[in-house]
């Protein structure tokens, strides 16, 4: 079953969409038969007719997603959440597309725009300082480089929580490595070297700055939606989404997040164009999420502030 994976890439246009997903939402052609340029003025005045009235219609029925999209991310923005953070907070996100926001229409950085817009928001008197350092297509060994960016590490040195996103990438290679005769052992040979990689990039963060959180978020299985009927896909999500819990408790001040749940029932909805990436409401939902885990430590670190203001 795995081999109809690798055929699925096969179908991947250069810019990362599915044609799988447009062949599924898109219903009408669009382009018409050459035999159609022959027919009379009239008849073409009534399909421009017929026409912006379709283009109409699919306006009115855009507008009701969008504005559930929009109604979902403002949901999480205006939350009130009893944060009581008055000192300064420097939060650094480092990953891939996930963190870089591939996906969000807004262009406001997917969950960590989300996330920064809501601690603004809960927290109007302190200091918020979100810095994302996400880039798509960054598998595990890409990021672990991009961490020597002097850019980079300086914000790192300076977080009080460092937020990750790493590992899809990681899974595409092997897929892709492997088109045309995928097996789950691919992705069981590669389990080592990927925990050994994504360790090292705890402890170069670590070198760079001994106190703060680091929270990995887990990996979800974006084909979920189009290939339910393969459990292998499930089964290596698991498998990987395993090794970040296994490395996150072999750390100190670390903690794992996890989102599969998030979009395993999740319809288009969800989803960017690409069928891959979330949307803004699919990244509302992750930034309500990486508040929920986060929200103990940064009232945590807020009491520790305090402490150190008493004892000057």
């Amino acid at each position: 079953m795995l081999m109809l994976l690798g055929l699925v890439f096969l179908l991947m246009l250069p810019s990362g969409a599915w044609l799988v997903g447009s062949s599924l939402s898109d219903s009408s052609p669009d382009h018409t038969l050459s035999g159609a340029a022959a027919t009379s003025s009239k008849t073409q005045q009534e399909d421009t007719t017929a026409s912006s009235g379709t283009a109409a219609s699919s306006s009115e029925e855009q507008r009701p997603f969008e504005q559930g999209v929009q109604d979902a991310v403002a949901s999480v923005v205006n939350e009130t959440r009893r944060l009581f953070i008055s000192s300064d907070l420097h939060i650094t996100a480092v990953g891939d597309s996930l963190t870089k926001g591939t996906g969000d229409s807004s262009d406001n950085g997917g969950y960590v725009g989300i996330l920064e817009d809501s601690l603004e928001k809960s927290v109007p008197d302190a200091s918020i300082q979100v810095d994302n350092y996400g880039k798509k297509g960054n598998r595990s060994d890409q990021i672990l480089e991009r961490l020597n960016n002097p850019k980079i590490s300086s914000s790192i040195n300076q977080a009080d929580i460092v937020l990750l996103t790493v590992g899809a990438n990681d899974i595409m290679k092997i897929v892709r490595s492997n088109l045309t005769d995928l097996t789950y052992d691919d992705f069981q040979e590669e389990k080592d070297p990927y925990k050994q990689r994504l360790t090292s990039i705890f402890e170069r963060i670590r070198e760079e700055n001994e106190d703060a959180v680091i929270y990995l978020l887990g990996l979800y299985n974006p084909f979920n939606m189009y290939f339910s009927d393969i459990p292998e896909l499930d089964r290596i999500v698991t498998d990987w989404n395993m090794i970040g819990k296994n490395v996150v408790n072999e750390q100190e001040q670390a903690g794992f997040i996890p989102i599969r749940d998030l979009f395993q029932y999740a319809g288009p909805g969800y989803y960017a164009e690409d069928n891959f990436h979330p949307n803004q409401r699919g990244y509302a939902s992750m930034a309500d999420q990486v508040l929920e885990y986060i929200q103990p430590d940064l009232e945590e670190f807020q009491n520790g502030t305090d402490e150190e203001n008493s004892n000057e």
